[in-house]
C-alpha cells in the first residue's frame, strides 16, 4: 500500500451529541515526526495503542500500530477498511481521524476516549470494592446495540472483535465502540492463534461457519456477564482448545442466583446465548428487549453516567452518591 492512500483518508471529530465539530487537523497531513506519545495505553495481538499529541496542534488521540502484510489483496482489504472507518459518524462509535505508515506498520488515529476501556473500569471499579449497579450495565448495553445497528444498518459491517476492551467512554459518560473492522477481522487474519479474542467467539464461528450480526450478540452477552461480575465468567482452568469445546457444547455461565440480578438483565444475557444464530436475535432486535427499553427511558438524571465515569477514577464519595451506582 502507497503512504498516500492512508494519509489521504481523514474524518472530522464528533461532539458528544453526534454532531461533527470543526476539524483541528483539517489543514495537516498526519507524519510520525509530528507526534508524541505520551504513554501507552494497550497491547495485545491487534497491536500496540498509545495516547499521542499531535505537536503542530496540540490534538490528543489514540494512536493504534498494527503490522501491515505486503499481500496485495491484505492491502486492498485494508485500504476499504481504512474507508469504511472514515465514513463512520455516530456518538457510539469512536471517530476515526486519519492513518499513515511508520515503517512497515500502519498508524490508525482514533478518538482518546479518557475514560478508558471497560476492562480497565471494571477493574478498577472491583479494587475499590464496589459493583457496577444494573441500571449503568443497561446503559452499556444500550449504546453497544445502538452502535451495532449502526454499523449494520449504515455500513453493513459486523464488529466481529466485541469484548470489555473494545467498549470505550468518554469523561462525558458516552459509551463508544472501537476496534471493529480494520483492528478485528482483518488484523486477526494475521495472528495465528484463538487466545484471548476466542473467549468472546460465538459457536458458528468456532465452527468455522458464516459469521452473521447475531455473533455479534453472542459477544455482547459474554462482554456484559463479564463486566456484571468484574471477572471472566469461565472456569480458569481450560487450555484454549477445552475452552472452545465449552463454548460450542455446554450451557453458558449464568449470573448467581443468590444476586440481585433482575429477571430482565437475566434473560437479556439469556438471549445473547441462544445457541443456534437463526434463533438468536439481531442487535436491532435485541434494543426491543425490555430490560433495554426500560435503560432508555431512563434520563441522565437517573442515571447520571458523568458522575460515575468520573467517579470511577476520580472521586469516591462521587462514585458513592451517584444515582447511577
Amino acid at each position: 500500500m502507497s503512504e498516500r492512500s492512508p494519509r489521504s483518508i481523514r474524518s472530522i471529530p464528533e461532539t458528544p451529541g453526534g454532531t461533527r465539530g470543526p476539524d483541528p487537523l483539517m489543514n495537516y497531513t498526519l507524519r510520525p515526526e509530528d507526534m508524541v506519545t505520551e504513554r501507552r495505553l494497550g497491547e495485545g495481538s491487534a497491536g500496540t495503542v498509545s495516547k499521542v499529541k499531535h505537536v503542530p496542534t496540540g490534538f490528543v488521540m489514540a494512536r493504534k500500530h498494527v503490522q501491515c502484510d505486503p499481500n496485495p489483496e491484505f492491502q486492498r482489504s485494508l485500504e476499504r477498511e481504512l474507508k469504511t472507518l472514515d465514513r463512520c459518524h455516530s456518538p457510539w462509535i469512536v471517530t476515526f481521524y486519519g492513518a499513515y505508515m511508520d515503517g512497515d506498520e500502519l498508524a490508525i488515529c482514533m478518538e482518546y476516549c479518557e475514560g478508558g476501556s471497560m476492562e480497565a473500569i471494571y477493574k478498577r471499579v472491583a479494587e475499590k470494592g464496589m459493583k457496577i449497579s444494573e441500571q449503568v450495565l443497561g446503559k452499556i448495553s444500550e449504546a453497544v446495540l445502538n452502535g451495532l445497528v449502526y454499523l449494520h444498518k449504515m455500513h453493513h459491517v459486523i464488529h466481529r472483535d466485541l469484548k470489555p476492551s473494545n467498549i470505550v467512554v468518554t469523561m462525558e459518560g458516552q459509551v463508544k465502540l472501537c476496534d471493529f473492522g480494520v483492528s478485528g477481522d482483518l488484523v486477526n487474519s494475521l495472528a495465528e492463534t484463538f487466545v484471548g479474542t476466542s473467549y468472546y467467539m460465538a459457536p458458528e464461528r468456532i465452527q468455522g461457519g458464516k459469521y452473521p450480526v447475531q455473533s455479534d450478540v453472542w459477544s455482547l452477552g459474554l462482554t456484559m456477564i463479564e463486566i456484571a461480575q468484574m471477572k471472566n465468567p469461565f472456569p480458569n482452568n481450560l487450555s484454549v482448545f477445552e475452552l472452545l469445546h465449552y463454548i460450542v457444547n455446554q450451557a453458558m455461565p449464568s449470573l448467581p442466583e443468590e444476586e440481585t440480578w433482575s429477571d430482565d438483565f437475566r434473560d437479556f444475557l439469556q438471549q445473547c446465548f441462544i445457541k443456534d444464530f437463526m434463533k438468536r436475535p439481531t442487535p436491532e432486535q435485541m434494543l426491543r428487549h425490555p430490560f433495554i427499553v426500560a435503560s432508555s427511558q431512563r434520563t441522565a438524571e437517573e442515571v447520571d453516567m458523568k458522575a460515575w465515569i468520573r467517579g470511577v477514577w476520580d472521586h469516591d464519595a462521587t462514585l458513592q452518591t451517584a444515582k447511577a451506582v
